[in-house]
């Protein structure tokens, strides 16, 4: 089968420049949004590796110098 034959023909319509700035500013946000949980799940797992060492240090049994 041809290419043409696969796709759905799909009129073409035109968008107004007020549309397009719409479309580009939502593809904008998408990628602020990303970059913002990408942000918060990279200070989650700092948080996390943080967290991990207090513990393991607390199993430990204390040193010679505590009393």
């Amino acid at each position: 089968m041809s290419h043409g034959a696969l796709t759905p023909q799909i009129p073409m319509t035109q968008l107004t420049a007020a549309e397009r700035d719409w479309i580009r500013r939502q593809g904008m946000t998408a990628r602020a949004l990303a970059e913002e949980r990408r942000l918060v799940r990279d200070r989650l797992s700092a948080t996390d590796n943080q967290l991990a060492r207090v513990r393991e240090q607390l199993r430990r049994p204390p040193g010679r110098f505590a009393r």
